[in-house]
Formats: C-alpha cells, sequence, structure tokens
C-alpha cells in the first residue's frame, strides 16, 4: 500500500523516539516517598489524634480551632496522594 521506505523511516524514528524517552526516564529520589508518605501519615494521625482528644475533652492537635484540624488532617494526606501522581519507581 504505502511506499516500504516511508515505512522504514517512520518505524525508525518511533524506535529513536522510544529509546530517548527510555533514557529520559529516572525513578524519583528517595526522599521524595519519604515526604509523600510522611505528609499521608502526619495527616492520618493529625486526624486521629484530634477524634481521641475530643473524646476525653482535651483540645489537641490544635486548640481552639475545633473541626478546622480535621480540614488540616485531610489536607496533609492530600498533598501527599497528589503527590503520588508523580511517583516513578
Amino acid at each position: 500500500m504505502g511506499n516500504p521506505e516511508k515505512r522504514a523511516a517512520a518505524e525508525a524514528q518511533r524506535e529513536a523516539k522510544r529509546e530517548r524517552q527510555a533514557r529520559e526516564f529516572k525513578p524519583v529520589p528517595t526522599w521524595y516517598k519519604a515526604i509523600m508518605f510522611g505528609l499521608m501519615i502526619v495527616g492520618l494521625l493529625w486526624i486521629v489524634t484530634y477524634y481521641i482528644a475530643a473524646m476525653v475533652g482535651v483540645g489537641l492537635p490544635i486548640p481552639g480551632i475545633n473541626n478546622w484540624n480535621i480540614m488540616i488532617g485531610f489536607g496533609l494526606a492530600l498533598v501527599g496522594f497528589i503527590m503520588m501522581m508523580g511517583w516513578r519507581d
């Protein structure tokens, strides 16, 4: 159907592009993963701490802001989950 030379040239271009992309791929550094998982864990612990402290009547982790503590915990965890989109192994 098509010119065999054009097909061979197109295949060579595709192969060169694949090789270039393979060389450009680099996994994320260890510190990125540590921060990502750390934020998710800290967010979860923030929320758990707030709920346990509320059961016993203590104003932890930040007294006086009440339910905004939940938003802070979810925000921290959300940043960790958003970082997962950039995780390459």
